[in-house]
């Protein structure tokens, strides 16, 4: 659920921002993604994985922002690379699909795990 409404969110800004408004295409990824993220932190961190813990926070919030930076330079890079060439909507959603290869195992193993 949280996947799924976060992919909605992000699809959401991107079309407003460049399919819309005509912005910039790596400018509007840019602005969806990092919207969409702080959502998914949220969401995943106090719903999905129930790692609420004060303590873990900088932990978390450290890993996450490792995996986010892997992300961003991935997502950004392949939809403006990409999207010279198809649907830069179709562009996005295979760059979703690629990153959902490693984040979700990162998100289990590596970064909303409690001590």
């Amino acid at each position: 659920l949280v996947g799924g409404t976060t992919f909605f969110l992000d699809f959401g800004i991107l079309y407003i921002l460049h399919g819309v408004l005509d912005l910039n295409l790596a400018a509007s990824a840019s602005v969806a993604y990092w919207v969409s993220i702080a959502y998914n932190f949220t969401l995943n961190r106090y719903w999905t994985f129930d790692a609420h813990e004060r303590d873990d926070l900088l932990r978390h919030i450290t890993t996450y922002f490792a995996l986010l930076i892997i992300n961003y330079l991935f997502t950004v890079g392949f939809v403006a690379i990409v999207g010279l060439h198809i649907n830069y909507m179709l562009a996005k959603a295979l760059s979703v699909a690629i990153t959902m290869i490693w984040t979700y195992p990162a998100y289990k193993r590596l970064i909303f795990v409690s001590k």
